[in-house]
């Protein structure tokens, strides 16, 4: 459930939220179900913050702190991730259609059953991250390492990048 609190400091802009995040590094954020759809976000803290099922469609997350997020079942779909850091984020059941996760910091990242249909993650890096189930159908995969990461049961069907599965289970 929503912080009231958290929400209202939050309102206050991201430098007053940033601010108290370092004045109160032991409070993790609660943010469940929340409504940020189109909000600008960019470079904001919400790193260990609670964001189950929040709607974050259209928003932008460019270049923020999120790591060790949980983002469990929330709607991400053409949300800006740009240099986002989501190292060690609960992302399982998120749904990403659509988002821009280029050059994202997804290392040990839990994106299991995840929908990446349309998404672009050009350059992220996803060393020790678990995509077991996600959907890559029309994703942009160009310049990833897979290698490192957890794909069992991924449909890489139709990425952009244009890499082959068989290749990967090596």
């Amino acid at each position: 459930m929503v912080e009231q609190h958290h929400l209202d400091i939050l309102r206050q802009g991201i430098d007053e939220w940033n601010q108290w995040r370092q004045e109160h590094h032991s409070i993790q954020p609660d943010f469940t179900g929340a409504d940020f759809r189109s909000v600008r976000l960019r470079r904001v803290n919400l790193a260990g913050a609670r964001l189950n099922g929040a709607d974050f469609s259209g928003a932008d997350l460019g270049e923020s702190l999120l790591n060790q997020a949980d983002f469990n079942e929330a709607n991400l779909s053409r949300a800006n991730l740009i240099s986002a850091d989501l190292q060690g984020a609960n992302l399982i059941a998120a749904i990403l259609i659509d988002a821009n996760l280029s050059e994202a910091i997804l290392s040990e990242a839990i994106f299991i059953d995840a929908d990446l249909r349309g998404a672009i993650l050009t350059g992220a890096e996803v060393t020790g991250t678990n995509f077991s189930g996600a959907n890559f159908i029309d994703a942009d995969l160009g310049d990833i390492d897979l290698s490192r990461a957890n794909i069992e049961g991924a449909r890489l069907s139709k990425q952009r990048a244009g890499i082959d599965k068989e290749d990967l289970d090596e």
